[in-house]
């Protein structure tokens, strides 16, 4: 009984180790990580003709990397205060967003300014 006794309680913490750590929370990808700190950079994939993710929300002080999967493209916010060179396959463009504040960009070649086509928005809130 005492063998019995002894194992179950083993089990019962071999389980509750395992269920504890595979329900750990994740930090949300390109928001905040740890005890709401900031990500330093998030990723904005450039890819046929569309950016990936369109909309990206990151915290203020975050870097903002475009990374060209392939074709002809560039980053360019409609309000003029970033713009990339001609990017081409695996080049990138970084720009560190540290206001809050909504900015839309497109990429000159196959978008426009006002979200058209080729375009997208990173959203920096606290």
């Amino acid at each position: 009984m005492r063998k019995l006794t002894t194992m179950l309680l083993i089990l019962a913490a071999v389980l509750t180790v395992a269920v504890t750590s595979s329900a750990r929370p994740r930090a949300p990808r390109n928001r905040t990580s740890g005890a709401n700190r900031p990500l330093e950079k998030a990723t904005v994939k450039v890819t046929s003709f569309k950016f990936e993710p369109k909309v990206l929300t990151v915290a203020p002080g975050t870097t903002v990397e475009w990374v060209n999967e392939g074709g002809r493209h560039s980053v360019e916010a409609d309000d003029g205060s970033f713009k990339s060179e001609t990017l081409k396959q695996g080049d990138k463009f970084e720009h560190k967003f540290d206001k809050a504040g909504k900015y839309a960009y497109h990429c000159e070649f196959h978008g426009e300014k006002g979200g058209k086509d080729m375009a997208g928005t990173i959203i920096v809130r606290k």
